[in-house]
């Protein structure tokens, strides 16, 4: 085996076609975040010319990770051990301070109530990471920034309609989807230039969660470099066009992923959020992808996670993954880079920047 850099062209080819390959291990992903400011490496492993293991690795301030990756049969230790001990060589040469990587590995499914469906027995794994001189970064049950490791999921492959869809749905959501197909319509933007309006629920929503939005410049970005694969939608009044819900959906040969989503504080009660669902996944049968990934979610199964709350009732699973690993290559810088941006944090809270 002999690892490698690859071609975006490569990559694509190879992730496209795994069942482990994912939205963020995409040269479409890695575009995005080059205009970002990172740097992008694409590399792999080639046995006989043929490539076996690949990732999209990030990189900003000397801090790497991959996300939800890297693409590879994470059955064959063999070829974990060496990807790991390999990535690692690759990092120290890049003189990286820390090299964090989060697999595309299941460790649970469970249903809505945290009930265990199915348990994988992941034991080689995590003693490859730690053979290779990685520390596990715990089960979290909160929404990560880059470790998403919960997930909402619903499986269409039972439906063939938007009928079959529908009586999927929780009793009470059915009939606010039959509501929302009276009073609502679905629009999918067609110019960039209406983003300018699009935007302002995911402003509102966010603003109500306490997290800052994207950004314009981000999304006109994620419109370039996703192109076709991008979708994003509005939920509009029939009668007066008003915008009351917005979401960002993005295609993947393995599934669909909601991105990102919004509702004005005005507009919470309108169903904005069960009229995109039922015309996303009526999409989704259309174009024979029978995944949707409502993606992250915390990991607790109580009134309090609102974002289950509200998934839930569309009918699927949640699925709970591994968690992070970090191998950490250069502590003492690492340590000096953080306070520097302690000290930068607090600066600037004080100057009430």
């Amino acid at each position: 085996m002999d690892f490698c850099t690859l071609t975006k062209k490569e990559f694509s080819k190879f992730e496209s076609k795994s069942p482990y390959g994912n939205i963020m291990q995409t040269a479409e992903r890695g575009d995005l975040r080059e205009k970002m400011g990172f740097s992008c490496h694409y590399i792999g492993v080639k046995e006989k010319d043929k490539i076996v293991a690949g990732a999209l690795l990030v990189e900003k301030n000397k801090e790497a990770w991959i996300q939800i990756g890297p693409i590879l049969d994470w059955d064959n230790v063999r070829l974990v051990k060496f990807f790991l001990s390999k990535v690692v060589e690759f990092s120290r040469e890049q003189g990286f301070y820390e090299l964090d990587i989060f697999p595309p590995v299941l460790y649970s499914t469970r249903d809505t109530h945290g009930e265990v469906i199915k348990q994988f027995k992941r034991d080689k794994l995590f003693d490859a990471f730690k053979g290779a001189g990685f520390k596990h970064l715990g089960f979290t049950e909160k929404t990560e920034y880059r470790a998403l490791r919960w997930m909402f999921v619903k499986d269409l492959s039972g439906c063939k309609d938007l009928r079959d869809i529908e009586l999927t749905f929780d009793p009470t959501r059915r009939k606010r989807f039959h509501r929302a197909q009276r009073d609502l319509e679905v629009y999918r933007l067609k110019d960039k230039s209406e983003l300018d309006t699009w935007i302002s629920g995911l402003h509102d929503s966010d603003k109500r969660n306490g997290l800052n939005t994207r950004n314009m410049k981000y999304f006109h970005d994620m419109w370039d470099c996703y192109g076709d694969k991008v979708m994003f939608l509005e939920a509009k009044r029939k009668e007066t066009g008003e915008i009351v819900a917005c979401e960002v959906d993005i295609w993947h040969e393995n599934e669909l992923v909601t991105f990102l989503s919004g509702i004005p504080a005005e507009f919470r009660k309108e169903n904005g959020m069960t009229a995109i669902k039922g015309w996303q996944m009526e999409e989704c049968l259309k174009r024979k992808i029978y995944r949707v990934n409502m993606y992250g979610i915390e990991g607790r199964f109580d009134s309090s996670n609102s974002l289950l709350t509200t998934k839930k009732d569309f009918g699927g699973y949640v699925e709970e993954y591994i968690g992070g690993f970090q191998f950490v290559l250069n502590p003492r810088k690492l340590l000096m880079k953080k306070m520097r941006r302690k000290a930068g944090s607090l600066k600037r809270k004080v100057l009430g920047k």
